[in-house]
Formats: C-alpha cells, sequence, structure tokens
C-alpha cells in the first residue's frame, strides 16, 4: 500500500514540474543575451553554437543550418551568421539587460508563449527617462520535441513591426 501511495504522490507532483520546463530553453537562451550584452570578451557564446542550439526545434535548427550558408559578412569558409544584428533581443546597439523577467503565458495549440521582459537601453547617453525605463518583450513560442521544451519561434512587436526568427530565417533563405 506504502509503495502505491508513493507513486501516486509523485506523479501528483508531474504536471507543476512540467509546466515549469517550458521555461528551461527560453532561459538558456536569455541566459545567452544577459551575457552577450554584459561582456565585451567574446566569451558569452552564441544563440546557436553548440552548446545552445539544441534550445531551438528541429524546423529553426535547419532554418538556421541553412542560412549560415548566406552570412551577414563575408566568412572564409563561406559560413557564418546570417544576421548583422541581434537576432534575439533585436538591436545592434544598447545596454545591459536589466530586470529580466519571464511569463508563461498562453498556450495556442502545441505551444506555450513565454515572455522575457527586460530594460535594454538604460544605460543609453542621451536617451529620455521614457527611452530608458521602457521595457522591452520578446515572446517565445515553446514546443514539446522528444518530451522536452524546444524553441519553436521567436517574436516581437506587433503589426508593421513585427518580427519572427522563424520568418526573418526563411526570408534570408528567399535570397
Amino acid at each position: 500500500m506504502l509503495k502505491y501511495l508513493l507513486v501516486a504522490a509523485s506523479l501528483a507532483f508531474v504536471g507543476p514540474a512540467s509546466a515549469a520546463d517550458v521555461t528551461t530553453p527560453v532561459r538558456a537562451i536569455m541566459d545567452v543575451a544577459t551575457a552577450l550584452w554584459s561582456s565585451g570578451d567574446g566569451e558569452a557564446g552564441d544563440y546557436f553554437d553548440e552548446a545552445h542550439i539544441g534550445n531551438f526545434s528541429k524546423t529553426m535548427r535547419a532554418l538556421y543550418t541553412e542560412a549560415t550558408k548566406h552570412p551577414a559578412f563575408d566568412t572564409e569558409d563561406g559560413t557564418g551568421s546570417p544576421f548583422d544584428y541581434d537576432p534575439i533581443v533585436l538591436g545592434q546597439d544598447g545596454c545591459p539587460l536589466e530586470g529580466l523577467t519571464f511569463q508563461v503565458g498562453k498556450k495556442d495549440g502545441a505551444a506555450t508563449d513565454v515572455v522575457a521582459r527586460f530594460k535594454h537601453f538604460s544605460c543609453m547617453d542621451g536617451a529620455s527617462d521614457e527611452e530608458r525605463n521602457a521595457v522591452s518583450e520578446v515572446h517565445f513560442r515553446v514546443i514539446s520535441e522528444n518530451g522536452r521544451p524546444v524553441i519553436s519561434d521567436v517574436a516581437s512587436g506587433e503589426g508593421d513591426d513585427h518580427y519572427s526568427l522563424a520568418q526573418a530565417l526563411k526570408e534570408i533563405l528567399a535570397q
């Protein structure tokens, strides 16, 4: 009887733990963003390096791999980043990220929206208080592949300013 109670008790904790897991790949990618924007020494890694690319879905990894054949800057081997900007934070200029928070949003079909919020311009000289205190919001669509959460897209903005990482990669491939 004790064995059955222990099994039942352990199953009771499966739901909340798996819900929290959807933030795992987002936190890993935002850790890279935080390090990239805080460090000038190149030790931060890259969103798509071997240590981090596994946080993205199979489809996103394939799109990125193909897009590296069209680097933003010429490279000796013909491969490199297809971006000349930070594709997660969406910028070339900015400050160390401040006040980073995560919120699990709505589930839409197989995907869960995980929102990362942060201040990205708090150190900018000449910026207004409103600009320095503006909170950026990035939405990560997290799905399950092989039983683990992975990012299937990264989006921000609205209307004409809408950005989708998956769409940006597809546009690079279409060129």
